[in-house]
């Protein structure tokens, strides 16, 4: 049976309510529905329900807590909690306690926070043989793409778009164990590619895939579908470029956390260096209101060096004031900083 909007939300308040409940509180006020959470304020003490255990559950959480003047905030979730109390350690909401619950059958117990996931292993190929993948990098470089290395794969990229990738053919499926470079913006392309042009060499496919997106792709270009993917990415190119743009003397891509599941998925973008007074930086670029950037933006930061500072850099017009007020309840406060967007 298919539960429609106003069933599911009274079904979430009931929820809510039982959850809080069994902690020993009497609810004395109604429970409300706020983007990704179910809340109720207690007597200056926020519960909140997540249907799905997620950073931009956490961020809601915060943000709605922070606006009602809560000193303590517990957030109820069905999974990922350990995760989500990771994500949820990084912040401060005054003087209060921030707590994450896994919520078992109508009950709930208090959740630790995992560990942070560990950097990804060693780049994909490198058992292939370190000259080869050099080879196969000059190739990327030399058609003009930027070599980006991020959780242990090296994708070849303009302006943050993937237009080809370094892959290891497995022998387990008929592959020769080898690296090889295939062109293609994103994975489906790459298989279409693949079909398309089987006798096409690698190096003339990538030379296509390069002039089919700086046709389009580039600062000031007419709009154009392909300057909706990846702006994130984009950004961060930019920054690598000109660190200065973010007050930094130098900038590399790093990975985080957490990836994108595909290539029309937004996800933030990292890189790491050092800023005009040589200490160490982490800026995380992010295009649109993201409700997951801030707790994956210091989450980054604890993975590759929790001393840096944390920049957000965002389009002026994606300043937004909850993104802002997130930045100042971290631990360590992230500063925020406009960067000019090449987009039309």
């Amino acid at each position: 049976m298919t539960v429609d909007a106003e069933q599911r939300s009274r079904l979430l308040r009931a929820k809510l309510g039982a959850l809080v409940r069994a902690q020993g509180v009497l609810l004395r006020a109604e429970s409300v529905g706020v983007g990704a959470i179910t809340a109720v304020m207690v007597d200056g003490h926020a519960f909140a329900l997540a249907e799905e255990g997620t950073p931009a559950a956490v961020s809601s959480a915060l943000v709605w807590a922070g606006r009602q003047a809560a000193h303590d905030l517990t957030l109820f979730v069905d999974d990922h909690a350990e995760d989500v109390a990771r994500w949820a350690s990084y912040f401060v909401l005054g003087a209060g306690v921030i707590e994450v619950r896994a919520i078992v059958g109508a009950d709930s117990q208090m959740a630790a926070a995992s560990p942070v996931p560990a950097p990804a292993g060693p780049v994909d190929g490198d058992a292939a043989g370190a000259e080869g993948a050099a080879l196969l990098i000059d190739q990327l470089g030399d058609a003009g793409a930027e070599v980006v290395i991020e959780h242990g794969v090296i994708r070849g990229e303009i302006l943050g778009l993937e237009i080809a990738r370094l892959v290891v053919w497995p022998t387990g499926s008929g592959g020769d164990g080898n690296l090889h470079l295939e062109p293609g913006v994103g994975r489906f392309d790459r298989d279409a590619v693949a079909a398309a042009h089987p006798d096409e060499s690698p190096t003339a496919g990538l030379a296509r895939s390069v002039h089919a997106v700086t046709a389009h792709r580039y600062p000031g270009a007419p709009a154009h579908p392909i300057q909706m993917l990846a702006r994130e990415r984009w950004l961060r190119a930019d920054v690598v470029r000109s660190p200065e743009l973010v007050g930094a003397r130098r900038l590399r891509a790093v990975s985080m956390t957490t990836e994108a599941n595909g290539l029309r998925d937004a996800h933030p973008a990292a890189a790491m260096g050092e800023d005009l007074d040589g200490r160490p930086l982490v800026v995380v670029c992010s295009s649109g209101v993201d409700l997951s950037l801030v707790p994956l933006a210091a989450d980054t930061r604890e993975l590759q060096d929790p001393t840096a500072r944390l920049v957000l850099a965002l389009p002026e017009r994606d300043h937004h004031a909850a993104t802002l007020a997130l930045a100042q309840m971290l631990r360590r406060p992230a500063e925020l900083v406009v960067v000019p967007v090449g987009w039309g």
